[in-house]
């Protein structure tokens, strides 16, 4: 089972927020929700071609710049929850209603159905009627007036509602039934035609009744007239009518999108609320003309404006365009419109329909996502620049490898790769010389994070040790005040070092690790990790006493160092990739040379994760 490395868990952890900030800085530039502005980052990565991460490093270094403002188009507020209420009501005055018919006595209806008799005037309307058509027969109570309906028969179309038909409905009173004739003043209707027998007919009026718990409302048209033994009622529900109408409704609020009409035969204008709030007009106000729609629009979008009016109608063709619209208070409101003559039987104009969508949103996010590209492209080329001193100064302060100081004792090869891709260009370094009293000292170590911080931090790191070098301190000393002036740093800076003594007298050698990896010792057929003292990386801990550790070493015996370039992988556990090295250096030559280039070989070495270097001395 792999255990995720700290380094590459911080690393991950250091990738996660800093997407989730920019994700953050990128929606309050836009004015969208943090999910829109991921997929804006996203595409904004694809166009500068660099990695998502990447670009997010960048949005983040560049967000001191200040906010770029996106024009947001107003929302109007979902429909108000006063339905709920409403319904509550319905369902309250419904269950007085049932309560009062249900305490009726119902025990004679079967007797006023049986000695009905025939009425072949409502059997003819019901068989006549496409729409839901019942036969009603009155209830009166002991003073003769009429207390309620009984569904004496009932067409095959009939549906209430509650999709109750002719079988569910028959021999039961209207009241119990359908309490929303008594809500909307039908059933008083009913009564009047019944006893007057005049004709009621009633077009799309709203309706609501209650059953069970449960409430339905919807336009519906009525019709009713009186038959020999009652009445017949006829309707229709407009249930799919409104179900569109609310798409419509949906549609407009949620798009912005609003519809009209001219009439140019009238001069009459047909606009929907959310055209007339397109145009910041209110209810009340009287839409524009077709040739005054101009006025409306901002000065330096008129002459477009005149020129889609005048080709509309002198070509009579569609036209669409692009406009603002000034609010009253100053702000620019973005428009698209489209729009089409009506042509009559003379190819002339009669009416004209219009569409115009509020798209200030949509403008504003363009603009800020322009302003923001072209600021993340800013951030790149300083950023590129940044990376080119870095290799630079990197090229500048290491040696060449064949220009390296050779050291008393000891056969020596280095590498020292950086990383191909030049965003992973970090802080290695070495350094070597040779002490007046014939001691060699060597050091490896890495400055942490990457680009022109790291290069700067590993070129004060080096030189500072080389400088403290001429005390002749021990290392552990050496190492102490390396993390004093590590930590010192403006900015401040960590990293890991180690740094070693060698006598080649005594063959001993004497080194102190501060948190890089260990060195690994071959033996002849034997190679191990040297065993560490775990001080801290330079720069953590201020004021540290560093542990000097003595290694007795052999003639023939190989010392490998390295940086965790050659061991780290994202997808492995560190021990295990330090295990497998040292595996591989069982089995290299004795030449330092050719162990670095079987180790590079073998290690599958990733160039463009991280800068690598590597140290193979030779005891001689």
């Amino acid at each position: 089972m792999h255990v995720a490395d700290p380094e590459d868990l911080r690393g991950a952890a250091h990738d996660r927020a800093m997407l989730a900030e920019a994700r953050v800085v990128l929606a309050r530039r836009l004015g969208v929700p943090p999910g829109e502005a991921l997929q804006h980052l996203i595409w904004l990565a694809r166009d500068l071609d660099i990695d998502l991460a990447e670009a997010a490093s960048l949005l983040v270094k560049d967000a001191g710049s200040g906010p770029v403002g996106a024009v947001l188009a107003g929302r109007r507020a979902p429909r108000a929850e006063g339905r709920t209420t409403e319904r509550e009501d319905v369902l309250s005055e419904a269950e007085d209603v049932l309560a009062r018919v249900t305490a009726e006595d119902t025990a004679g209806d079967a007797e006023i159905l049986a000695g009905m008799g025939d009425d072949p005037v409502a059997r003819a309307v019901l068989d006549g009627t496409l729409d839901s058509c019942v036969h009603l027969v009155p209830v009166r109570d002991a003073a003769g007036d009429v207390a309620d309906f009984l569904y004496a028969d009932a067409n095959g179309a009939t549906r209430d509602m509650f999709g109750r038909g002719k079988e569910e409905l028959t021999g039961l009173r209207l009241l119990r039934t359908d309490p929303g004739a008594v809500l909307s003043g039908l059933f008083d209707e009913y009564v009047g035609v019944l006893e007057a027998g005049t004709r009621l007919e009633r077009d799309s009026i709203p309706y609501s009744t209650a059953q069970r718990g449960l409430s339905r409302s919807s336009r519906m048209s009525v019709r009713c007239v009186r038959v020999p033994t009652g009445v017949c009622v006829t309707w229709r529900y407009h249930v799919a009518e409104d179900r569109v109408a609310r798409r419509m409704e949906r549609v407009e609020r949620l798009a912005l999108i609003g519809f009209g009409e001219w009439d140019l035969a009238t001069g009459e204008a047909d606009w929907t609320p959310q055209m007339l709030a397109n145009y910041g007009l209110t209810p009340d106000e009287v839409p524009q003309m077709p040739h005054d729609l101009p006025k409306a629009v901002a000065d330096d979008d008129l002459p477009l404006m005149e020129e889609a009016v005048q080709t509309m109608f002198s070509r009579r063709e569609p036209v669409e365009a692009e406009h603002r619209v000034i609010g009253q208070d100053g702000t620019p409101r973005h428009l698209w419109v489209f729009a089409e003559p009506v042509l009559g039987e003379s190819g002339l104009p009669v009416s004209i329909n219009i569409i115009s969508q509020d798209i200030t949103r949509r403008r504003g996010v363009e603009r800020a996502l322009a302003e923001t590209r072209r600021q993340m492209l800013k951030q790149q080329a300083r950023t590129a620049q940044e990376r080119k001193v870095a290799v630079t100064l990197r090229r500048a302060i290491l040696p060449d490898e064949d220009e390296v100081e050779q050291l008393p004792g000891l056969g020596m090869a280095v590498r020292s790769l950086a990383a191909e891709s030049t965003a992973r260009i970090g802080g290695d370094w070495f350094a070597t010389r040779v002490m007046p009293d014939g001691r060699a000292v060597f050091a490896i170590g890495d400055a942490a994070g990457h680009g022109l911080p790291a290069a700067a931090a590993m070129a004060r790191t080096r030189n500072g040790l080389l400088g403290l070098a001429c005390t002749g301190e021990p290392a552990g000393r050496l190492v102490g005040w390396l993390n004093e002036l590590v930590g010192n740093m403006d900015p401040p800076a960590t990293g890991t070092a180690i740094v070693a003594h060698f006598d080649p007298s005594r063959r001993v050698l004497e080194w102190t690790c501060a948190g890089h990896p260990p060195p690994i010792l071959v033996r002849g057929t034997h190679a191990t990790t040297l065993e560490v003292v775990r001080d801290p990386m330079l720069g953590a801990m201020p004021g540290w006493q560093y542990t000097t550790i003595t290694t007795e070493l052999s003639p023939g015996d190989l010392l490998f160092l390295y940086t965790d370039g050659l061991v780290e992988r994202r997808d492995a556990d560190l021990d295990e990739r330090i295990e497998r090295l040292t595996v591989i250096l069982r089995d290299c030559s004795e030449r330092p040379d050719r162990v670095l280039d079987e180790v590079l070989a073998r290690m599958e070495h990733d160039r463009a994760a991280d800068d690598t270097t590597l140290f193979a001395l030779h005891v001689e």
